[in-house]
Order: structure tokens, then C-alpha cells, then sequence
């Protein structure tokens, strides 16, 4: 089994403080993060032991979260309690980024007219921390510094709602984008940067309070993600000469992930 890079995190400091709460979010938080920023990648088998034993907490608030990711499809419960990573399709993948551009394009154009000064000069510093890290070649920590920029961006339009709604697609999305823009990236480093440089143009139109300006470029910066993404997903389709029974056999296993969700929400 893929050993997490949680391991290395410390514990949830509710621990032992009959805060249940507390620890509950710190726990969903803590997780939720490891999704977005690409530490599981797709397909990676976990256990609740395993996640419980990373954070150092009890298997409880692991399975409420684990629960919470199993209804927005991020997950699959397995019937023995191991748990999968979903992977993306070509076609779940076109669906969820017509929705980013919606929901970040609308979030950068609020940006544009809420952010205050301070919030646009630090995100002008986790651009150039972005950009280092991926000249240098550290495409992991550059991905996670990109997941810094947008949330940055999203929590400056001071909407709770929509910050939840983004947080729920970088979910889905996360542990692909980081596994294959981490990959075609470390192919081609002038693309990476080209597509960091984006981050240049959002940060303009927030400094000059455009919004329109602002949805423009968030939409733009998404695409040039969404079309390294895609061409990574198909790249992982099955190859002529997978059998027919392996293809079936991976269908009835998604029809069977998608039938459980279903019974978990009823």
C-alpha cells in the first residue's frame, strides 16, 4: 500500500480535550486539504487505521469525514472498510471544470471588488514563491503553493457559500490535477511556468478592482490547467490491447461505486 504523506503531519491538537467538535473540523479540514493539494493520488487504497494513525486521532472523526468525501464521490468505502480514491474520467472531468469556471471566474470578479490591499500584495508573494518552486524544478510544493493562490483569491470574495461550493470541486479534482500536471509539467517546465505567469494577470485586474477583468482571467488560467489535465486523463484510458472482460470488469466496479453512493445518500 501507497504510504500517505500525512504521516508526517502532527496530531489534531483537540485531542483528549472532549472537544468533539472541534476535532471533528480540525480533522475534516485536515483531510480536505490533503485531497485538494494531491497528497492521495487516484486510485490509492487507504484505511481508516491508517489515516487515524497519520493524525494521531481516534477512527471516529476519520469516518465522518470519510463519510462526508464518500457523498461528494471523492472517496469510494470499499465493503471490507478500505477506502479508494476516486479517479477522474475524461467526461467527469469536462463536467466539473465548466462548473470551476463558474463558480472561481465569479469568485475572482467578487475578489476584484472586496480584496483589501494586504490580500493582493500576499498573493503577488505566493505567486513569486509559486514561480521559484517551479523553476527549480519542485513541481509538488509549486502545486501546493497554486492551491494557496486560488484559495486566497476565493476567500477574498467573502462568501462562505461560495468558498464551500469550490472547496467541494478542488475535492474531486485535487488528487488529479496534482498527480498530472505534476507529471506533463515536469516534461515541459516552460509550460508550467507559462501557465503560473496566469496568476500575473489575475493579480492586475484585483489591483485595479476590474472585475470583469478579474473572471477573465481566472476563467483563462483554468483552461490552460484543464487542458493539460484532460490530456493526461486520456492518456490513462485503456490501451487496444486490454481485454474486453478488463474493461467490463472496470465498469461493473464503477457501476458498483456509483450504486453505493446512491445508497449512502438514501
Amino acid at each position: 500500500m501507497r504510504r500517505s504523506r500525512q504521516q508526517t503531519r502532527p496530531a489534531m491538537s483537540a485531542r483528549g480535550t472532549g472537544d468533539s467538535a472541534t476535532l471533528n473540523r480540525q480533522v475534516l479540514d485536515s483531510l480536505s486539504q490533503s485531497f485538494m493539494q494531491g497528497d492521495f493520488v487516484p486510485g490509492q487504497k487507504l484505511t481508516l487505521r491508517e489515516l487515524a494513525g497519520s493524525l494521531g486521532t481516534s477512527m471516529t472523526p476519520i469516518r465522518e469525514a470519510i463519510s462526508r468525501f464518500s457523498a461528494l464521490g471523492v472517496v469510494t468505502v470499499h465493503p471490507k472498510r478500505h477506502i479508494e480514491v476516486e479517479p477522474l474520467t475524461p467526461e467527469s472531468y469536462i463536467e466539473l471544470v465548466e462548473i470551476r469556471k463558474l463558480l472561481e471566474g465569479y469568485a475572482a470578479a467578487q475578489a476584484a471588488t472586496r480584496a483589501t490591499g494586504a490580500e493582493i500584495d500576499a498573493l503577488a508573494e505566493i505567486n513569486k514563491r509559486v514561480l521559484r518552486l517551479a523553476r527549480a524544478g519542485k513541481l509538488r510544493r509549486a502545486m501546493r503553493e497554486n492551491q494557496r493562490f486560488h484559495f486566497a483569491v476565493y476567500r477574498a470574495a467573502r462568501s462562505r457559500a461560495l468558498l464551500e461550493g469550490i472547496e467541494n470541486l478542488w475535492l474531486r479534482v485535487g488528487p488529479s490535477l496534482n498527480k498530472v500536471l505534476s507529471e506533463s509539467f515536469s516534461r515541459d517546465k516552460r509550460s508550467l511556468t507559462e501557465g503560473f505567469e496566469n496568476h500575473d494577470v489575475v493579480i492586475r485586474a484585483l489591483r485595479a478592482r476590474d472585475a470583469s477583468s478579474a473572471l477573465l482571467a481566472m476563467t483563462a488560467d483554468i483552461e490552460v490547467s484543464a487542458s493539460y489535465l484532460l490530456t493526461g486523463l486520456r492518456h490513462q484510458l485503456p490501451s487496444p490491447s486490454e481485454t474486453a472482460a478488463q474493461i467490463a470488469g472496470r465498469s461493473r466496479a464503477a457501476d458498483a461505486r456509483r450504486q453505493r453512493r446512491s445508497a449512502e445518500r438514501g
